[in-house]
């Protein structure tokens, strides 16, 4: 049943670090943009950086997310218009 699907051999795995490098990637940038906000407004409270830099990490991930699962739709989708 499953070699009826044509799946290619190794793209779960390529997905799952695809998955993981781009939810450390958009952790990272939320955490950059925020401490970048931060600085140009002049908050000095450790506190308050300390909550903005994690509601700017937790909204950059679904963008993350979003720009992996466009990646490989538009790779799964070029390969199947290819095979036809």
């Amino acid at each position: 049943m499953t070699a009826d699907r044509g799946g290619r051999p190794g793209s779960r795995v390529l997905l799952g670090i695809a998955l993981f490098a781009g939810t450390l990637m958009s952790m990272c940038g939320g955490a950059l943009l925020a401490d970048f906000a931060l600085d140009l407004v002049g908050v000095a409270s450790p506190p308050v950086r300390l909550v903005v830099k994690v509601v700017a990490m937790a909204a950059a991930l679904p963008a993350g997310f979003y720009l992996v699962e466009r990646a490989f739709l538009a790779r799964s989708s070029t390969r199947a218009a290819s095979r036809k």
